[in-house]
């Protein structure tokens, strides 16, 4: 008898951890989604991930001439090999039925693409076409570095 009393207390005691165990499960999970949900950016068309003021963040590297000079250099390592040395998006591993959309030069789409814009669309990148993102490779700091660059490409364009 004592034997079948503490197979029962060991089954209660498991049920009542397992039931423990899923109701702080549900409740962490509802709280990660709503806040998830909140913080996570939106997905847009053209398969770009914004945060709804996205257009609104500026560069704050808007016209510090170190900050253009690192930019160069990062476009160079990290951009130029798709959009091209002048943003034109003629590099060498281009996708050309794209070309248009890689044009980082282009005044009309260039209006559409503010600082903000085109940090995020950098950074969180999109599956297609393909622009890889940059989150995993850079700072955010280098990263608006970059945007400093490409907008003086765009400025020669105007």
């Amino acid at each position: 008898m004592n034997r079948r009393g503490s197979v029962f207390a060991t089954a209660a005691a498991l049920f009542a951890a397992s039931f423990a165990v899923s109701a702080r499960q549900a409740t962490t999970s509802t709280a990660s989604t709503s806040s998830t949900t909140q913080a996570q950016p939106a997905a847009r068309p053209g398969g770009w991930t914004l945060p709804p003021n996205a257009s609104d963040e500026k560069n704050p590297f808007a016209g510090d001439p170190k900050a253009l000079e690192a930019g160069k250099t990062l476009f160079k390592k990290q951009c130029e090999r798709c959009h091209g040395p002048g943003g034109k998006g003629d590099g060498k591993d281009a996708d050309p039925d794209v070309q248009e959309d890689m044009d980082l030069t282009n005044p009309k789409r260039a209006a559409r693409n503010p600082d903000g814009v085109v940090f995020y669309k950098m950074w969180n990148g999109r599956a297609k076409p393909k622009m890889p993102a940059v989150k995993d490779d850079l700072t955010k700091d280098q990263a608006w570095q970059i945007v400093t660059f490409v907008q003086t490409l765009r400025q020669k364009a105007s």
